[in-house]
């Protein structure tokens, strides 16, 4: 009887590179489902004729000392933002990404930010946003902060908003 040796060899070969790309995908799907990973999501916030949802900051970039605060909010009524705090940065700011002659600079609103009643306001990149100065330390990923948003109409609503990574901003 002849035996094909090349054969006798490849085969365990494929059989090696079978388990191990087995193995590799199940460790894949074990990864992904692992809850433990999954990047903390915002629950929204209803109270006193407000709800507040999506909201997040990002995570810092490098050693800049500055971030920023994104969501939505939806009043019964017509309102204003006119303030923001948080623990985690020495000033908290409002802020808009403005065209001044064709260069996008970010600018204070000093007067907030006006809620019109059952229209979302949006806070987003490139456009409204709550400006985080000087922050104590980095802010890293798949952790979380408190945010305080004070109203015109004398509301205030006490937040803890997750920290995404820039990747995860637009999603």
């Amino acid at each position: 009887m002849r035996v094909n040796v090349p054969l006798i060899l490849a085969l365990p070969v494929a059989l090696s590179v079978a388990f191990l790309s087995i193995q590799s995908l199940a460790t894949d799907h074990r990864h992904t489902t692992n809850h433990q990973h999954q990047p903390m999501q915002f629950k929204p916030v209803e109270t006193d004729g407000l709800t507040l949802s999506n909201f997040r900051a990002r995570a810092s970039i490098g050693r800049t000392q500055n971030s920023g605060a994104y969501g939505e909010i939806l009043s019964t009524t017509s309102d204003r933002l006119i303030r923001a705090s948080s623990s985690v940065a020495n000033t908290v700011e409002l802020h808009e990404h403005v065209n001044d002659n064709g260069v996008m600079r970010m600018r204070e609103v000093e007067d907030g930010f006006l809620i019109r009643p059952n229209e979302s306001l949006v806070m987003k990149p490139g456009g409204y946003h709550i400006m985080l100065i000087g922050l104590h330390e980095r802010l890293k990923a798949n952790t979380s902060i408190d945010l305080s948003l004070k109203f015109e109409s004398g509301r205030t609503v006490d937040l803890l908003i997750p920290i995404v990574s820039i990747k995860k901003m637009h999603h």
